[in-house]
């Protein structure tokens, strides 16, 4: 199958480019045209584009568009909304106008969503609730493919994903190897998590299934993590004794806000912002993969030991770690 992935360049873009060129389809990697394509396998043909201009040529021949680009962290709102609404209004006009084209997927987020009420996982009929500009960017552009394909379309919402060559978790495994663990607030946050591996079975699984066509889908591992729990696991297997040490939600708020001021102050955009103040403190994140087992008779493959190990190894082969 002739499938186009947009953002190819990036930890999820280059893993399912790599991914299902070696389950043996033909992969057109879209990058910008300084993007470095170091990630993706030289066998796979990489096209440039700007999102602007020359979509067209981008996907020309793709049977299926999985668009993956966008922006996680930008410094206003109207950046994010550009990036995340208006990125893909125009990849969807340029894979609705495609001669081939039959399918549309989307890779979201769960912030999309909404966090979860005592535990309960949320499942994707439930009324979307986010909480900050991302999820919000997000759940748009979910509306404007659900309302402006023109053929068939998927949804997908990764909960965060972790694996060989992501970068955010990094600075949570380099406080551990450190010996610190930090938790927000005294509350044990509840959390899921899904291997990059995982993600790509999963979107390999909705190409061709019809019961895949117009629904939109959550991908975890399947389990519930505390944040306790994820940090004492990871931490032995760093081989580290840590002292776990709860910081109190006013303390966070305020290490967060400071974000905010050093981003005015150097013009870059951090992990530690008020934005991302608004998914982390105080809210659990569980979502339901009932739909996707029983519509798509997919299972997560990767348990978290296995997925943190192999991630850690990659970490230490790069000198990051």
């Amino acid at each position: 199958m002739r499938i186009a992935i947009t953002g190819a360049n990036g930890f999820v873009g280059s893993n399912l480019a790599n991914y299902l060129h070696i389950s043996g389809h033909d992969i057109i990697a879209v990058i910008r045209p300084k993007a470095s394509s170091r990630l993706i396998d030289p066998a796979i043909e990489v096209r440039f584009t700007n999102y602007e201009t020359g979509l067209d040529k981008a996907l020309a021949g793709a049977e299926v568009v999985i668009h993956n680009a966008g922006s996680v962290r930008t410094r206003t709102f109207n950046d994010m909304i550009a990036a995340n609404v208006g990125t893909t209004r125009r990849v969807l006009q340029a894979f609705n106008r495609g001669e081939h084209s039959r399918r549309f997927i989307f890779i979201s987020s769960q912030a999309a969503s909404r966090p979860s009420e005592n535990g309960k996982p949320v499942t994707e009929a439930e009324p979307s609730a986010p909480v900050n500009w991302y999820g919000r960017s997000k759940l748009l552009a979910e509306r404007l493919i659900r309302a402006e394909c023109e053929k068939e379309w998927t949804v997908l919402r990764p909960v965060p994903v972790y694996g060989p060559g992501e970068r955010d978790f990094l600075q949570v495994f380099k406080a551990l190897k450190s010996g610190i663990s930090l938790q927000i607030g005294l509350k044990d946050q509840l959390l899921n998590l899904i291997h990059i591996d995982d993600l790509c079975s999963l979107t390999e699984a909705c190409l061709e299934n019809p019961q895949a066509a117009n629904e939109i889908f959550f991908a975890s591992d399947g389990e519930t993590y505390t944040q306790r729990e994820f940090m004492a696991v990871s931490a032995r297997l760093l081989g580290k004794k840590n002292l776990h040490l709860s910081v109190p939600k006013p303390v966070a708020t305020a290490v967060f806000s400071l974000g905010d001021l050093f981003e005015k102050a150097s013009g870059k955009v951090g992990l530690v912002n008020r934005q991302k103040m608004k998914e982390v403190v105080g809210l659990s994140w569980v979502c339901s993969i009932e739909k996707a087992r029983t519509l798509l008779g997919w299972e997560p493959g990767v348990a978290l030991e296995e997925g943190l190990t192999s991630t850690f190894e990659w970490y230490e082969k790069k000198s990051l770690l």
